[in-house]
Order: C-alpha cells, then sequence, then structure tokens
C-alpha cells in the first residue's frame, strides 16, 4: 500500500511540474465594443489591455486567467448627458477548448469579474458625489480565437454582463425596462513569451 501511495504522489508532482514548465505569460490588447441594454446609450468603442498565464492542462484543453483593464460603457446621442465611461479592472478565467493537440484554432468559455474603479457618471449628473453605477459586474464569456506556434493569438470573444448598471432614478437614459447590462463585443491580440 506504501508503494502504491508513493507512486501516486511521484506521478501527482511530475504532472504538476510537467504542467508548470509548459507554462507561459502574455500579454493582450484589443478593442471593445460596448452597449449598455434597455437605455437610450448607443456602441461605444473602447479598449482593453492587460496580461495572462497560459496554463497547459491537456493537448486539447488550457486554462488562462487573465487581469485587464477595459473601458466600457455607451455612446450619447443626447445633448443632457454625455458618453458613458466605465473603466474596468477585469479579472478572467477563460477556458481555451482547442480542436487538435497542435494548438491553432480554439473555442473560448469563461468567467469574470469587473471591478468598476472609475466612471464619468456621477460627473455628468452632478448627484453630490453618490455612486450611480454598481461598482461591480460578474460576466460570462466565450469566443474563437487562432494561436499561431510562436505565440501570437487573434481573437473575438463576446462578454455579457448579470449585474445591472442602474442608472438610480436617471429616467432619461431609460430605453424600456429592465436591467441594464453590460455587453461587449472584443476583438484583439495576445502574445505569449517563450520562457
Amino acid at each position: 500500500m506504501k508503494t502504491l501511495k508513493l507512486l501516486l504522489t511521484i506521478m501527482v508532482f511530475s504532472s504538476a511540474r510537467t504542467t508548470l514548465a509548459q507554462t507561459r505569460p502574455g500579454i493582450k490588447v484589443g478593442l471593445n465594443n460596448s452597449n449598455i441594454s434597455n437605455t437610450t446609450l448607443d456602441t461605444k468603442s473602447g479598449i482593453y489591455i492587460g496580461a495572462f498565464v497560459d496554463i497547459p492542462i491537456s493537448d486539447y484543453y488550457t486554462l488562462q486567467p487573465e487581469l485587464l483593464y477595459s473601458n466600457q460603457g455607451g455612446k450619447s446621442n443626447s445633448d443632457q448627458y454625455g458618453d458613458v465611461n466605465i473603466n474596468y479592472i477585469s479579472i478572467g478565467l477563460p477556458n481555451k477548448f482547442y480542436v487538435s493537440s497542435n494548438k491553432g484554432f480554439h473555442f473560448i468559455l469563461g468567467l469574470g469579474l469587473d471591478i468598476n474603479f472609475e466612471n464619468n457618471f456621477v460627473n455628468l449628473t452632478n448627484f453630490n458625489g453618490d455612486d450611480e453605477i454598481s461598482p461591480v459586474d460578474v460576466s460570462v464569456f466565450g469566443g474563437i480565437g487562432y494561436e499561431f506556434d510562436f505565440g501570437l493569438i487573434l481573437e473575438a470573444r463576446y462578454k455579457q454582463g448579470t449585474v445591472s448598471v442602474d442608472f438610480f432614478g436617471e429616467d432619461d437614459l431609460y430605453e424600456e425596462a429592465g436591467s441594464n447590462l453590460n455587453g461587449v463585443f472584443q476583438i484583439g491580440a495576445a502574445y505569449k513569451f517563450k520562457l
């Protein structure tokens, strides 16, 4: 029995060591095309930029924790309000599923936590400094991508917020009843460094 436990322990450490040896950090940058549902706001362009760690679990599956800055919101078509800019720190956990074992084309599914560290909606309304926009958002996202052998990755994603942005009492921004949810189409590039 002791021999079996020792053998299993060696296998687990060997597997963990191999996975850590294949782990690669990277950077990413891209464009956001964002909007907030059930408002009079139009789609707004912004950017995202950040870093990630690529952790291969198998030939067909990789976990890719990431930390990004993401500029989202909506473009105003009203003289009363300007554009709504919300700056988030996004902590994401993408799961990448490869079509073949030599990487290349892949599908992305994941969850994220977006922390609102700055927005201009309070300034637009002069509402005595009270927070007008939710401090956090929980998002789900999915997309497709292609990874080249030399480390370049091209990806397109759609990210859907699940927590209402809530423009408290600002009836002029509402288009119809319902939650004001972030919706963001992202397209961009990433690069994995070789260690």
